[in-house]
């Protein structure tokens, strides 16, 4: 079962970035910044801690 959930989850990301390019763009945006975020936030702890 947990296949056929993959699926559609990907065929649900590919409809909705077909229909909705700009929302997608935005949700793909705020995604990347968050990443990005978490890894400078990460990345500091992790050298405050070395010393």
């Amino acid at each position: 079962m947990g296949i056929f959930r993959a699926i559609g989850l990907g065929l649900t990301i590919v409809i909705l970035k077909l229909l909705l390019p700009d929302v997608m763009s935005g949700f793909e945006g705020t995604l990347a910044q968050f990443f990005g975020l978490t890894e400078t936030i990460l990345s500091n702890v992790q050298s405050n801690i070395a010393g």
